[in-house]
């Protein structure tokens, strides 16, 4: 039973992720709560949290709840689903009169505080005095992978607070320029950033554009960029344990994907595949289905429904054979080597054909490096090549292993960003090495090491020798290739290995079951299939 008190509001209410260890570091929730009469937390559900974490946060709701509802001042616990994560879903919900946030997270915010001012709720900010210390799960880093496809980022500010977003988000996330109100800064660099006026925003889209306010005093910054445009910003400072749920929405499902778009991108995929086909019967060149089309060939006869792209798996003779018919493709699309980015740039060791009317709107400056080759529609083609579960075959991938990170000295940095710290150790090393060769030699030492068993009769497995790393691990036994079958995909006879059931339960385990919800993302993460992030147009190829 609370202590008796004149409480400001009737019904307060809060969303956090919280722990069941300490009460006291959660302070600012008690002061709130002692404010209402009546106090309602929101307790997240797992797969809310799983989906913010990664799956990484040992999070058991039962022990949540019950150790929250031990403490005098919370007067009732509701775990709330993805729906309440809309404050004016929440309100519906429990009818409060005061709300608190813990970030302004841009123009949803704006729309939720109108809503919260005609619904005579107080909606009052959590937000701490300075931007607190935290190295991993900030809320600020979600809308930055999301917007980093379509918008460029741009900073408010080059004080104490840009140093610190350059610290931590500057290597993944750089900012196109920065803007400050004085005028000594602009014109000037600093940390390479460009720094302008503010009235510089006036000559950009609003829709292509995430600001960053990076400052304590951020209300005048705010109101300064509105009276500029209707711009979608972020603060560096935040109430993490509820802003991370303020910006959870940004991750994309199968339902929130725009299906206009994902409907274009698989009458691309189905045509490209169709095409493909055609040219591999025309001319006796065997393939088969590989990872995500292969399971939805047979899972959902054609799509899976939150899938983006084409995946086909050969040997390497039958791989050469297409090569030379790859003009047959070149009026619609173009077949990609990884030779082409020439000897200086590598990507990746993948063949594919890229669909050439359509790109993805990411990373101008990755753009610019790879010629827009990375950012394209794709069929992609694995090569398969013999190995053994021996000492020797264990020595032919960890090889490619090491070539591989040697080549990496020729790949875009922002294919590093999210490293962890071994990996971040071990691909320095590499790159170091791999800086002293030239890549022309270390494709050439792949494509051997590769083939090292070409032409062992012997030789009992299979491996995907051209793709990731993890990947290199899996072995496929030699008959699975033996032959082909015809299975239908969206009504087409395409190819499949013989032995695709056991392929596929190497891959994927139970294949037939569904993932997670939140595991049922595009190929290129949680953050594409949105109206804005696909242009149905040829780019301009732009020199890196």
């Amino acid at each position: 039973m609370k202590r008796e008190a004149k409480y400001r509001y009737k019904i307060g209410y809060c969303a956090a992720i919280v722990d069941a260890s300490d009460f006291r570091k959660y302070i600012w929730i008690k002061e709130f709560a002692s404010q209402c009469e009546q106090f309602i937390l929101g307790i997240p559900n797992v797969d809310i949290v799983s989906d913010i974490y990664h799956g990484t946060l040992d999070y058991n709701v039962d022990e949540i709840c019950e150790y929250w509802g031990n403490i005098r001042w919370v007067d009732s616990i509701v775990v709330i689903d993805r729906e309440d994560l809309d404050y004016q879903n929440a309100y519906a919900r429990f009818h409060f009169d005061a709300c608190i946030y813990g970030s302004r997270y841009g123009l949803r915010f704006e729309e939720d505080k109108k809503f919260m001012i005609d619904k005579g709720v107080s909606f009052l900010s959590a937000l701490p005095e300075k931007l607190e210390q935290r190295k991993e799960n900030q809320a600020l880093e979600l809308p930055l992978k999301y917007y980093k496809i379509s918008r460029k980022v741009i900073l408010f500010g080059t004080g104490k607070y840009f140093d610190i977003y350059m610290e931590r988000f500057g290597e993944r996330f750089k900012p196109a320029y920065a803007i400050d109100n004085s005028n000594d800064k602009q014109g000037t660099q600093k940390a390479g950033i460009e720094i302008a006026s503010p009235l510089k925003l006036k000559e950009e889209k609003t829709k292509e554009v995430l600001v960053i306010i990076c400052s304590r005093n951020f209300l005048d910054m705010i109101e300064q960029l509105q009276e500029m445009g209707n711009f979608e910003y972020r603060l560096l400072i935040n109430r993490n344990e509820i802003a991370q749920l303020e910006n959870a929405d940004l991750y994309i499902t199968p339902e929130k994907a725009n299906q206009e778009t994902l409907k274009k991108i698989h009458d691309i995929n189905y045509e490209m595949l169709k095409t493909f086909d055609s040219v591999c019967r025309k001319y006796g060149i065997t393939y088969s289905l590989n990872y995500g089309t292969l399971l939805g060939a047979l899972r959902h006869k054609g799509f899976i429904p939150w899938d983006n792209d084409i995946d086909i798996v050969m040997t390497r003779e039958n791989y050469h054979r297409l090569e030379e018919k790859k003009d047959y493709f070149e009026e619609i699309y173009s077949f990609i080597q990884p030779e082409t980015l020439g000897d200086k740039k590598y990507l990746d060791c993948v063949p594919r054909l890229n669909y050439k009317a359509a790109y993805i709107k990411m990373d101008q400056e990755t753009c610019r490096y790879y010629y827009n080759r990375n950012n394209r529609i794709d069929l992609d083609i694995f090569l398969i090549d013999k190995t053994y579960d021996t000492w020797k075959g264990k020595l032919q991938r960890f090889e490619l292993a090491v070539l591989y990170g040697m080549m990496n000295a020729y790949r875009h940095k922002s294919f590093f960003a999210d490293y962890d710290k071994k990996m971040v150790m071990a691909n320095n090393i590499l790159c170091y090495l791999g800086r002293h060769i030239s890549l022309p030699w270390l494709r050439k030492r792949v494509d051997k090491v590769a083939r090292r068993f070409e032409g062992d009769d012997e030789a009992p497995y299979y491996f995907i020798s051209n793709d990731a790393l993890h990947k290199l691990t899996l072995l496929f036994p030699a008959n699975i290739f033996s032959g082909t079958a015809d299975v239908q995909f969206e009504g087409l006879k395409v190819e499949v290995a013989s032995g695709y059931d056991e392929m596929c339960r190497i891959i994927y385990g139970d294949y037939m079951q569904l993932p997670p919800e939140g595991e049922r993302v595009p190929h290129w993460g949680r953050i594409l299939i949105t109206a804005d992030a696909f242009v149905f147009q040829e780019p301009v190829i732009q020199e890196g």
